[in-house]
């Protein structure tokens, strides 16, 4: 089991971000492509950039795509760059399991949100989960509906 980390703040509070890609900063639409499979849209991207800036979070990947190195560096070079990843199971754990896994070695966090598409999540979860859909990926309003619980005391 890893040592939990203690984030460096700059202020009393730590926000998290959880981010998932496929779904999420990307869509059936992307024309993009990583490897020989869909790629990360420059706009959602964008979006993502858009939550970290306003809200001063640290984000935690929680995408399949945290599973390779080379998804890794993909993700850092075309959203940002992403302070952990949630621990990595066999497949047969949900997401929500492993975000609290996660939250579980961090007790320091005092907010956080999960951007997601599958809606595997624990019901304690649900008021922190921001479901975006396939067909869409992350949309301006879901951007908006985070920002403003990230920033909510």
């Amino acid at each position: 089991m890893r040592e939990p980390q203690i984030l460096g703040t700059r202020d009393m509070s730590t926000k998290i971000l959880f981010l998932d890609i496929d779904g999420v900063v990307n869509c059936a639409t992307t024309p993009q492509r990583f490897d020989r499979f869909i790629g990360i849209d420059p706009y959602m991207a964008l979006l993502v950039g858009r939550i970290i800036q306003a809200t001063d979070a640290e984000i935690v990947l929680s995408s399949s795509w945290r599973y390779h190195k080379d998804s890794q560096e993909e993700v850092r070079k075309r959203v940002l760059p992403f302070m952990d990843v949630t621990p990595m199971h066999d497949g047969l754990s949900s997401r929500g399991t492993e975000i609290k896994e996660w939250l579980d070695l961090h007790p320091e966090v005092t907010k956080y949100a999960i951007l997601d598409d599958n809606g595997d999540m624990l019901k304690d979860q649900m008021p922190n989960f921001f479901r975006t859909l396939w067909s869409t990926g992350l949309t301006e309003e879901i951007v908006n509906q985070v920002i403003a619980h990230l920033n909510t005391p």
